[in-house]
């Protein structure tokens, strides 16, 4: 097109809304008439100053017709001949959206012209439909003008204002409805066309001089066919999402499309602890690595720098990892995770969020809830959330009319060059801490609205790594045993201590060592470290247990220091996901402890899960071992206490074991009979007994202190509380002992305890 000045105005009229005179050309039919003349001085009269007049014949002269038009964009845009050139262009398009173009129709030339009207789509992807349309003055959409049919062209009245020669179109190109006709790479694309043939009518426009042939097609500006065309192009609107973990966004928005000016709720990546350390250091009980990072919210809307499970994200590899800790509780845990979506695609898109199979389309097993916003799987209990990073409430389905495409799903709005920031909530069973677990894998899609299908254009991955972990008994297979009662039997008569040279074999019987093998299991889902610590309280006596490794050498303490409250913990390696370690208990039973079961109490906290378990139904069992020690001293004044000890027992004070004293017949002698328990266990039944001395006969016998409640037998019969009367003949045995419980038994010795009878014999 090249319009000539009237229609350069002409276009100008049409792009402000304003009627103009399409053309300056002479309507084709008009007779042209002229007449000549002069003007000359009077002859006869050289004097006057009136000229005078003489005409010459008429000469007519019809106008022949010109035809020409032209199809021209109505707001003036210059012509885009070919579809790679076109001079509009739409983006963006989805399946069976329609795209309409304005066009005006112009007569230039000076003849009436029937114009037919068709569509050039060469370039043009197949499967779209191409209409054309009359407007109406108001700008509404008026009758369709079939491909092919003729549209009339009057000639422009130069006397009147209005454009007779102008007809207004639309021209609208439909895109396929069906998906598998159309993808990100197609481009649709049409032009009108118009063409008057050279036979029209009575043959005006081929009349003699007219320039224009017999049969001749008459083409837009009577160039060469497809020489003056006026393409719209239609690009799909191809979607450049990419959905990451937190990190580095740019021109944040929120799930609105709103710029976010409060970058305090973006959690930042700065550094935070995370149990990836593997081999451990000597005395470390928090098995941790700084990695750059950053926290989940305290609570959805809350402030992301505080608190919270730490979170490692992998922008290069579109995952982040969770590394929870425990908790005290069976209540579901919750995880929120922060994601960033960004958008080149060179326009404005809307993005639908969903749980994802590999494949990208929505993950079946996950059933979502509008009215709360909720993903839940019904066989792992797992429940996601989609949440604006401002409100932190549930980001809505989009209920726009004006959405390419109806949203199934939460929608965020994401500008060109901006980047959506949404938060992931992850909540998942927390039944017990020490099942093996599998990590919480959610892998999140994100479709566009404006491609077809629902199939995400870009996923990331959350991941959340579980903690639990078991301690107690070893077992053969992986794994800790807690329902039996391993008994452990020491001898506490022997001394040294068995551990002091790395031994952790200890037999029982031979020693008063007892060693229980322990399993600390990893079945959770990231590294982690245990202290250890145990106790066994034998009687009034505190001994702390010691932890060996499977080579005998002691566990790094806590603390090195003797003094502080954690010199009896000790620390395992790293212990890695799945994996377990087996340490030895080790408990040095006090000499001469007392017989009995004592239960040993272990403790195994995770020093980054913070995982605490506990062990407490091991037994030391202490082996009774001793003897009983008999004494018996006579009186004798002036001997000092202590001073002539029998069988490991001191003498009183005026009684000696070995020296000689003197008796009258008729007198008295005294003897003190002293026994005691040297065993580690109560001895039963225990009584004193001593046979009346020959030449003597018997006098008395008493428990010297005196009992509630004592009880005799002579000669073997059986025991009476009836103290046995004087002048007994020699030869006769006469035991005594307490009987406190009054079971005319005698009561148990205590270990460690004596009992003492005061015995006398009158010499004949």
């Amino acid at each position: 097109m090249k319009l000539n000045t009237k229609a350069l105005a002409l276009m100008t009229a049409l792009a402000a809304g304003v009627a103009s005179a399409a053309t300056t050309q002479t309507t084709a039919g008009t007779t042209i008439t002229n007449v000549a003349s002069a003007e000359f001085t009077d002859p006869t009269n050289p004097g006057s100053t009136t000229p005078l007049t003489a005409t010459s014949n008429t000469v007519s002269t019809t106008v022949l017709p010109k035809p020409s038009f032209d199809i021209v964009y109505t707001d003036g845009t210059a012509d885009g001949n070919t579809l790679d050139n076109a001079a509009k262009t739409t983006t963006g398009a989805v399946p069976g959206q329609s795209i309409p173009t304005n066009y005006s129709l112009v007569n230039t030339g000076n003849v009436a012209l029937d114009v037919v009207l068709n569509a050039d789509t060469t370039g043009s992807a197949a499967e779209a439909t191409v209409q054309y349309f009359r407007l109406n003055a108001d700008g509404s959409r008026g009758a369709e003008i079939p491909l092919g049919s003729t549209v009339t062209l009057a000639v422009d009245n130069p006397a009147t204002t209005a454009d007779e020669g102008l007809v207004n179109i639309v021209q609208v190109i439909t895109l396929p409805t069906d998906p598998t006709k159309i993808s990100p790479t197609s481009v649709f694309g049409a032009s009108p066309e118009g063409t008057v043939a050279g036979t029209q009518g009575t043959d005006v426009l081929t009349q003699p001089g007219n320039g224009v042939p017999t049969g001749t097609t008459v083409y837009e500006e009577n160039k060469a066919v497809n020489t003056d065309l006026q393409f719209t192009k239609v690009k799909v609107y191809a979607p450049a999402l990419d959905n990451n973990p937190n990190g580095s966004t740019t021109t944040p928005v929120d799930s609105a499309g709103n710029p976010i000016t409060d970058t305090t709720k973006i959690p930042p990546v700065a550094s935070v602890d995370v149990p990836t350390e593997t081999t451990g250091k000597t005395g470390d009980n928090t098995p941790v690595v700084s990695t750059p990072g950053y926290v989940t919210p305290t609570a959805p809307a809350g402030d992301p720098t505080t608190g919270g499970t730490p979170i490692v994200p992998n922008v290069g590899g579109d995952v982040q990892i969770a590394y929870p800790k425990a908790d005290t509780n069976s209540t579901p845990d919750t995880v929120v995770f922060t994601n960033t979506l960004t958008n080149t695609g060179g326009a404005e898109d809307k993005v639908q969020l969903f749980p994802a199979l590999a494949d990208g389309t929505p993950d079946p097993a996950y059933v979502f809830n509008p009215a709360d916003g909720t993903f839940t799987n019904s066989t792992t209990n797992v429940v996601i959330r989609f949440l604006d990073p401002i409100t932190g409430a549930p980001i809505p389905v989009s209920t726009n009319p004006n959405d390419p495409t109806k949203a199934t799903y939460p929608t965020v709005t994401v500008p060109n060059g901006s980047s959506a920031v949404y938060r992931t909530e992850v909540t998942y069973p927390d039944t017990n801490d020490s099942d093996p677990v599998q990590p919480v894998t959610v892998l999140i899609g994100a479709d566009s609205l404006r491609d077809a299908g629902t199939v995400s254009n870009s996923t990331t991955t959350n991941t959340i790594l579980p903690p639990a972990a078991q301690f107690g008994d070893t077992t053969p297979a992986q794994g800790a045993d807690a329902t039996p009662a391993p008994v452990q039997t020491v001898n506490p008569g022997t001394t040294g201590t068995p551990t002091a040279t790395g031994g952790i074999s200890s037999p029982d019987i031979t020693d008063r060592t007892a060693v229980f093998p322990m399993d600390v299991v990893n079945n959770g889902q990231y590294n982690d470290s245990f202290t250890l610590s145990g106790s066994v309280s034998f009687g009034g006596t505190v001994v702390p247990v010691l932890y060996y490794a499977a080579d005998g050498s002691l566990l790094p303490r806590v603390s090195t220091d003797a003094t502080s409250p954690d010199y009896n913990k000790f620390v395992t390696p790293v212990v890695a996901p799945g994996a377990e370690v087996k340490v030895y208990a080790v408990i040095d039973t006090p000499v001469a402890q007392t017989a009995g079961n004592y239960l040993v109490s272990q403790t195994a906290v995770g020093n980054y899960s913070t995982i605490n378990m506990t062990d407490n139904n091991d037994i030391i069992r202490v082996a009774p071992a001793g003897s009983v020690a008999v004494a018996k001293f006579v009186a004798k004044t002036g001997v000092t206490a202590g001073s002539n000890p029998i069988n490991g027992i001191d003498n009183p004070a005026d009684y000696t074991a070995t020296g000689l004293n003197g008796a009258l017949p008729g007198q008295t002698i005294s003897y003190k009979i002293i026994g005691k328990n040297n065993y580690n266990t109560p001895v039963n039944n225990f009584s004193l007994c001593d046979t009346v001395p020959a030449n003597t006969t018997f006098a008395s016998i008493a428990l010297n202190p005196a009992p509630t409640k004592t009880i005799y037998r002579v000669n073997g019969g059986s025991w009476s509380a009836t103290a046995p009367a004087a002048g007994l003949a020699a030869g006769t045995v006469i035991c005594i002992a307490p009987d406190a419980d009054g079971n005319n038994l005698p009561d148990a010795l205590a270990a460690g305890a004596t009992l003492t009878a005061d015995f006398g014999a009158t010499v004949k």
